[in-house]
């Protein structure tokens, strides 16, 4: 029996072989996508799960206003063990830092200097190669390594346990040695300094200078934030209200909004999932946009649910040809149980055949993802093996019952008599499974239109800064002897005599960073108001060179004795939060704002503009970190030599070459998450649009070809040829017109929660739906229209002297 089934099956496939063929393929793309991207989910969610300590560990953030503090005091700690009881441990820590790292005659780059408290390895447990978790950090200047890293500096195998290394010109002893191999977590150093239990007393006590990343470790989540949120009000608020003679609720009611007073606990297990960008600030590793994987999931289900109604489609469409073999099976005494044993004997097949195909697939595209996405999924058969045969039995109930239960309610005395194809049931399980391809359809094609505008917006929209003429260049990162500001005004007018350098200038400012989570707290604004902002040092012709325009006053002066004492700049999103119209004797900190500038941008257009406050570097500053120059770009050939033979007369200590980034490519830099989803979008979309095409194509090559006879005895009749194809090809345009109307509100609901994470943002106007509909249109109609065109073609006797 099988054995005929298997002959039956084959014949077929032959027969059809083309439209096989295109089956396996869109089956086997929709698997490998929706493999993929389970794995990719299950490979970001397993950050952290291995820690059992994950569901107790929380970092502390805040919320609730337009400035975030998420870096607090060394005091709160202190008092939150001296006066509530709700904490079990804490972690104050330091984002990475990118640090040299000198062992005898060798030097190393990490990008991962972590610098922490003493309890880092009771919060994250990782196995200690060499040292135990009770004899390190027990004294200043101790330092522990990741393996991997050990490995490079000492050799493999080597116990480096007492060795000392050089970091910022100090000596640290090694103290320790661990592993994280595959392990993953938001908070993987490669080298471990304990800095913050040495730390001053001032330090430790001071309330107004808030500079640590927090994580707690309690079983009291809603009381530990209550604790904390009375600590920064009696110890935080409360001074910086009597200072300008405000009450606490005053102060408070005043800043509403701009000051977040919600304190937010997040769960180590659900950092890495983190889209709350105050949040994300905090976190060292890379954190993953939760609604974007949902997103890219979402998409592969629907691929490949969009490749199943393709199948059952396509096999409801061959059951017409096959109608008088299951109709004579009947006869010769076929039940309907052994029917629909066949139909499914002949999905089991095709769908093993597109599991098969999607294996070799899925190994073939996975390092491209890799790569492309930066991830490191790691095939694990024996989770791939359950996944399989999951996704297996439930794609072969979905792709096998339907048409196996419709063959079988054929009744022989219709089939025989050629009237099997007016079946209701059947003509509606096929419309409405083609309605749903052009609705999905329809969604891919919005979702990239939107994407690529969103994206074109970001890469046109004016940053209120020119860059593309402006290099960077870090300067004496080496040297903190306070010498800084004398040899810079050396290296600049040297530079200056360089052919192709026009301007140079130093700033505090750092583009392409990630927004300004990291605030300074300025008061006395009229001797009553208070704001948050972020302060930087600028040189009087920086702005000029970078292009960035006044709103009013003047810029600053190195000749006005005033302008590098008492006076400052500020900018738009500063002015408008202090709520002035005018600069007229505005006093910030203390000092005369005597000129506003037009907002710019520094980081992603994810995040909003920072409050700004720019004054003169001072002679004595040690402020001299990185050097921006208007350059001629024609001139690079030669100018690039002679500034880097410049530069290494003044840093002839430096670790690391001279190297130069244009400002404007630097920024551009921001733009690459929002450039990777539109191109995993276009792709998932041609994929969608072929997957959906070929079966609006084969779907009505096999409709059509049933009504062959019907065309030849209307052509008998005088029908033309346009009006063939009128008739043929009409209510494919209507079911396509359906789907789109079924796509609008879904793609707008989840385009808009998409756009939401940009603070600039394009709206989703009828243009974009218009587009969709003329090209899903006019793609339906090429299709459709050459199926009918070639039925009109038919040959009138041959169908007439058939019947």
């Amino acid at each position: 029996m099988l054995n005929n089934w298997f002959k039956i099956y084959v014949y077929h496939s032959k027969k059809n072989k083309v439209y096989f063929l295109l089956t396996i393929l869109c089956l086997a793309i929709g698997i490998t996508a929706v493999l993929l991207s389970s794995l990719y989910l299950k490979e970001e969610k397993s950050f952290d799960q291995w820690n059992e300590n994950r569901t107790s560990i929380y970092l502390v953030g805040n919320s609730g206003g337009k400035v975030v503090m998420n870096q607090h005091p060394f005091a709160l700690v202190d008092k939150l063990q001296e006066e509530y009881q709700v904490m079990e441990d804490y972690l104050l820590y330091s984002n990475y830092s990118e640090e040299i790292i000198v062992y005898k005659d060798k030097e190393e780059r990490s990008e991962k200097v972590f610098k922490s408290s003493q309890r880092f390895f009771d919060f994250f447990p990782y196995p200690l190669v060499y040292g135990t978790k009770q004899s390190v950090f027990q004294h200043p200047n101790e330092v522990v390594l990741e393996q991997e890293k050990a490995a490079v500096l000492f050799g493999k195998g080597v116990n480096p346990v007492g060795e000392q290394l050089k970091i910022k010109e100090e000596l640290y002893t090694v103290v320790g040695v661990y592993a994280i191999g595959h392990r993953r977590s938001s908070f993987m150093p490669e080298i471990v300094l304990n800095t913050y239990q040495f730390l001053s007393i001032d330090q430790q006590t001071i309330w107004d200078r808030p500079a640590h990343n927090l994580l707690l470790k309690t079983a009291k989540k809603q009381e530990t934030a209550a604790a904390i949120k009375a600590l920064y009000l009696n110890y935080y608020y409360e001074p910086l209200a009597a200072r300008s003679n405000m009450s606490l609720a005053d102060f408070l009611k005043q800043y509403e909004g701009i000051i977040g007073m919600d304190i937010l606990l997040e769960p180590l297990d659900q950092l890495h999932l983190q889209s709350e960008k105050s949040i994300a600030s905090s976190i060292p590793e890379p954190v993953v946009n939760s609604k974007m994987l949902n997103i890219i999931l979402g998409l592969s289900s629907l691929m490949l649910l969009l490749s199943l109604f393709n199948y059952v489609n396509l096999a409801l469409s061959q059951t017409l040809s096959r109608a008088k073999e299951v109709g004579v099976r009947k006869v010769l005494g076929g039940v309907k149980r052994s029917i629909i044993k066949q139909s499914l004997y002949e999905t089991t097949i095709t769908v093993c055949i597109a599991f098969v195909l999607s294996i070799f697939l899925f190994l073939w595209l996975l390092p491209f993802a890799n790569s492309y996405l930066n991830i490191n999924i790691v095939v694990q058969w024996g989770d791939m093996a359950l996944l399989f045969v999951g996704s297996y039995f439930l794609i072969l109930l979905i792709a096998g019952l339907i048409p196996a239960f419709y063959i079988a309610q054929y009744r022989v005395l219709k089939v025989l008599k050629g009237d099997f194809n007016r079946s209701r049931s059947g003509s509606f399980i096929k419309n409405t499974f083609l309605v749903i391809q052009f609705a999905i359809a329809c969604w891919f094609i919005v979702g990239t239109y939107m994407v690529y505008k969103q994206a074109h917006y970001m890469a046109t929209k004016d940053l209120g800064f020119s860059g593309d003429q402006v290099i960077s260049f870090p300067f004496l990162a080496d040297v903190n002897d306070g010498s800084k500001a004398q040899k810079y005004e050396v290296f600049k007018q040297e530079a200056l005599q360089i052919k192709g350098v026009e301007q140079v200038a130093v700033a505090g400012v750092e583009y392409a960073s990630m927004g300004g989570a990291s605030t300074a707290l300025f008061f006395n604004h009229k001797e009553k108001e208070h704001l948050i902002a972020l302060e930087m040092k600028a040189e009087a012709n920086y702005f000029e060179m970078m292009g960035i325009q006044l709103k009013e006053g003047r810029f600053l002066d190195r000749a006005l004795a005033n302008d590098s004492i008492e006076n400052i700049l500020i900018n738009e999103s500063l002015l408008n939060i202090v709520g002035e119209t005018s600069i007229e004797d505005l006093k910030v900190a203390n000092k005369t704002v005597v000129g506003v500038l037009r907002d710019f941008h520094t980081g992603g257009l994810e995040y909003s503009i920072t409050p700004l406050i720019f004054s003169l570097p001072k002679a004595t500053d040690n402020y001299f970190f990185n050097v921006t120059m208007k350059v001629d770009v024609t001139q690079m050939e030669t100018l690039a030599p002679a500034l880097e033979k410049l530069w290494d007369t003044f840093n002839p200590e430096a670790r690391e070459p001279f190297s130069y980034e244009f400002v404007d490519q630097k920024f551009a830099k921001t733009f690459e998450k929002i450039n990777t989803q539109k191109q995993i979008l276009l792709g998932l979309s041609l994929i969608v649009i072929f997957i959906a095409l070929f079966g609006l194509f084969a779907v009505s090559s096999f409709t059509i070809g049933t009504r062959l006879k019907e065309v030849a005895i209307r052509k008998v009749l005088g029908a033309s040829t346009g009006e063939l194809i009128k008739k043929l090809s009409y209510q494919y345009l209507i079911y396509c017109v359906i789907g789109f109307g079924v796509a609008v509100y879904p793609s707008y609901y989840l385009l808009n929660a998409w756009l939401s994470d940009y603070t600039y943002r394009i709206e989703i106007s009828y243009e974009v739906y218009v587009v969709c509909l003329i090209l899903i249109v006019i793609l339906t109609l090429l299709i459709v229209v050459s199926r009918a065109y070639q039925a009109t073609r038919v040959n009138v006797l041959k169908y007439i002297k058939y019947e």
